[in-house]
């Protein structure tokens, strides 16, 4: 099914990297659960799944890891797949499988916690709650709206990150872009359910969202994400494992904006630089997502926040912030899940420091963790434009 799917060579490189083995005593690893399990299984279908599969995060970084490219990850998704679960797990598990259900009704996120401990879902970690549209930036006059970007509304912000989602929509069109909204109601990529188990499930969903998807498609220039897993899952799960090939390319938000911003927004970035040094410092921490890390690897948000002018860049030392798609949501894996962020709380020591982060439950994560605000770049880019813009026009106001 995949390519070196039986190439491990028993290094366990990808040991040294998983973030979930240097915290849990009892995860096995993903040598264990990914290519030693596969081998066991080809030899033996009864081979009975191991207990701990369902620790594995599906961050990826064993397989970036690996020397000789074997998709332990995915291996391990297969191995979830195999494991007995009680009805209550399942329906959970299933719920979580489906985000695009609760992005439809997002308040159901404000369910008391009697209604939700008893099928096994967390009550430590803060769930998300739904964010209001921030107001659009007017037509730049340099506008040019020839091309039009397809920006991919995934179901984190569609049903929570409101904000995020409306500032990258203003921002695109700033830059002189027609933005359409894919797709047109909610719908998911597929990656939370392959990633707890649930690949044949995964595939559907994909499939239905891509046929969802592709009255949109005609003349789009690019496809614009906000997420990094719904990145990563749309450039290369669909194409190397469900068979789905977007006919345009597809972009993260930052890439779009390194690449494509006009020279104007980014000199109109920096001529309030000074801002800062009466406003007091504040840093701007850095962290890169495992999917997106794997992916793209590290330092486009930096580049990113650079050439923006915000203050004070510094990337977080931290491998993985646990939050792993609804990983944090579930009852079993809280524990984990915080003490994997908690090298966080030891480097944002003020709540008035920024962190950029491209993934929504990430960002969910690290605030509750840090206590500092954690959003998504285009929502930095568009406050920090906004009140640089707002201040120029306040000091015009001054001069006359």
């Amino acid at each position: 099914m995949w390519e070196n799917d039986d190439a491990c060579i028993k290094c366990s490189i990808c040991i040294s990297v998983c973030p979930v083995y240097g915290q849990d005593l009892e995860f096995p690893g993903p040598k264990a659960l990914g290519p030693d399990w596969f081998r066991a299984y080809q030899a033996n279908p009864l081979t009975v799944p191991s207990e701990h599969v369902d620790d594995c995060t599906f961050c990826q970084l064993c397989e970036a890891s690996c020397p000789v490219h074997v998709p332990i990850a995915h291996l391990i998704a297969q191995h979830k797949s195999l494991k007995k679960k009680t009805w209550r797990i399942n329906l959970r598990d299933r719920i979580l499988a489906h985000p695009h259900w609760v992005a439809r009704y997002p308040r159901l996120a404000n369910a008391p916690n009697f209604l939700v401990r008893p099928l096994g879902f967390g009550t430590q970690s803060r769930w998300p709650r739904p964010q209001r549209r921030v107001a659009p930036l007017s037509s730049s006059p340099q506008a040019d709206t020839r091309q039009i970007v397809g920006l991919f509304v995934d179901c984190y912000s569609r049903g929570f990150d409101q904000d995020v989602l409306s500032a990258a929509q203003a921002l695109l069109e700033l830059w002189g872009f027609s933005v359409r909204l894919l797709p047109h109601a909610s719908h998911c990529c597929g990656a939370a359910a392959y990633a707890a188990g649930q690949p044949e499930e995964g595939q559907r969903i994909a499939h239905s969202t891509y046929d969802a998807m592709t009255p949109g498609l005609t003349d789009l220039s690019q496809i614009v994400t906000l997420n990094a897993t719904c990145d990563s899952t749309l450039r290369e799960e669909w194409p190397l494992y469900w068979n789905l090939s977007l006919p345009v390319p597809v972009l993260s938000f930052s890439e779009f904006a390194l690449d494509k911003a006009p020279a104007w927004f980014w000199d109109a970035m920096h001529k309030g630089m000074t801002a800062r040094q009466e406003q007091g410092e504040t840093t701007s921490w850095i962290h890169t997502t495992c999917r997106s890390r794997v992916s793209r690897g590290d330092g486009i948000l930096e580049q990113l926040a650079d050439k923006a002018g915000l203050a004070a860049i510094q990337p977080l030392n931290l491998a993985c912030c646990g939050a792993g798609g609804s990983y944090a949501f579930k009852e079993e894996h809280e524990k984990t899940a915080h003490a994997l962020g908690a090298a966080a709380l030891e480097q944002v020591t003020e709540t008035h420091d920024r962190i950029i982060v491209d993934s929504g439950t990430c960002a969910l994560h690290l605030t509750q963790i840090t206590g500092a605000l954690a959003k998504h770049p285009a929502y930095w880019l568009y406050q920090r434009f906004l009140s640089l813009t707002q201040r120029s026009g306040d000091i015009a106001s001054q001069e006359k």
